[in-house]
């Protein structure tokens, strides 16, 4: 082999390097993303269950009017970073009279900001159908 074909078979290498190595700082990117998107859906999914579980005629479960409650903040102990996590969550009834209510639509939206991108958000709606007897 002459120099030239060793030199050439060097910058085809190490380009091939180069585009390997942007491909892995991507990847750990988009996993801090999905491990982001991940917590915010468990904490969406842990505040419908709580929803879930008080009493029908609970304050919590008053028709909301469509309007979303204030954000409270809600940091998750298994994540490391600082990353800050607002959740806020509606309730809408079926009728216009609580006594006829059958139906409650419960949606939590969970927000959060990433490093690279802002007002990423999950809703998560769930339907709580009136038991006999509540």
């Amino acid at each position: 082999m002459t120099l030239v074909e060793v030199m050439v078979s060097l910058v085809v290498l190490g380009f091939g390097l180069l585009g390997v190595a942007a491909l892995q700082v991507r990847a750990i990117t988009e996993s801090s993303g999905g491990q982001h998107l991940s917590t915010a859906s468990a904490i969406a999914r842990n505040r419908v269950e709580e929803l879930n579980r008080i009493a029908w005629d609970d304050a919590l479960l008053d028709d909301s009017g469509g309007a979303w409650s204030a954000d409270v903040v809600v940091n998750d102990p298994m994540d490391g970073s600082a990353l800050v996590f607002q959740r806020a969550e509606r309730v809408t009834d079926n009728e216009a009279t609580p006594a006829a209510t059958t139906v409650k639509a419960v949606e939590v939206r969970v927000t959060w900001d990433d490093e690279k991108r802002t007002a990423r958000s999950v809703v998560l709606a769930s339907a709580r159908l009136r038991e006999v007897g509540e």
